[in-house]
């Protein structure tokens, strides 16, 4: 998805609120005036990205009662919901997900995950 104007209008005033919150840019523990701007923009970004995974996941379908175990095709036992944490490239998040127990492989599954491969 690209960046619209409009978000990019929404993005330049949120970053001058948060500029003017933050005050002056502290360079002394820093290679340069740069490199602190980048650093506090990056901890931004970082911050932003893990709070749009939490709320894009938050809005997943959550599976039903039953689900079919991905390795043997058996129905597993629905266990309830479980949070687990994702890397990504921007760090950490955590979400919560519907998690299934299959007797036969011993093994919980997440339909609600395409790419489990457990």
């Amino acid at each position: 998805m690209a960046v619209t104007q409009e978000m990019k209008e929404r993005i330049a005033a949120f970053a001058r609120e948060l500029a003017a919150e933050m005050g002056d840019v502290d360079d002394s523990h820093a290679l340069s005036w740069l490199d602190a701007v980048e650093t506090q923009a990056v901890e931004i970004g970082d911050a932003i990205s893990t709070e749009l995974l939490e709320q894009r996941a938050a809005k997943l379908p959550r599976c039903d009662n039953e689900a079919t175990c991905p390795k043997c095709g058996k129905l597993g036992r629905y266990k309830g919901q479980r949070e687990r944490e994702l890397i990504g490239r921007r760090g950490s998040a955590t979400i919560s997900e519907t998690e299934y127990f299959c007797p036969c492989c011993r093994k919980a599954f997440f339909p609600g995950d395409p790419n489990d491969r457990r």
